[in-house]
């Protein structure tokens, strides 16, 4: 397949993706399903992030907060949501903050 119709079959797919989106955030179970699945990705993306930032590994993050490898790879992989308690351990352990805005 040539560059071309690559790029025309993505911009399709991705319209069509878009237009079964729109549909389904009309129903509150998916709406609120998707909203609960994006937070807990801002919040993976963010602990990835800030994890790289430090230039630490998975299993030096999981030392420092008293917990396992296992555990930041779920949350960095979207797996689990993590608890307050997870957060609020890398906030001490880095003398940082976490911010929670509601949009």
């Amino acid at each position: 397949m040539n560059s071309k119709k690559t790029k025309k079959s993505i911009k399709k797919l991705a319209s069509s993706f878009d237009d079964e989106l729109k549909k389904n955030m009309l129903k509150s179970e998916f709406k609120k399903a998707f909203h609960s699945e994006m937070v807990k990705l801002q919040l993976a993306d963010e602990i990835i992030r800030f994890r790289k930032k430090k230039k630490i590994s998975q299993k030096e993050l999981a030392e420092k907060i008293n917990t396992t490898q296992a555990v930041i790879s779920r949350i960095e992989n979207g797996q689990v949501f993590p608890g307050t308690a997870i957060i609020q351990r890398i906030c001490n352990e880095y003398n940082v903050r976490a911010e929670i805005k509601f949009v």
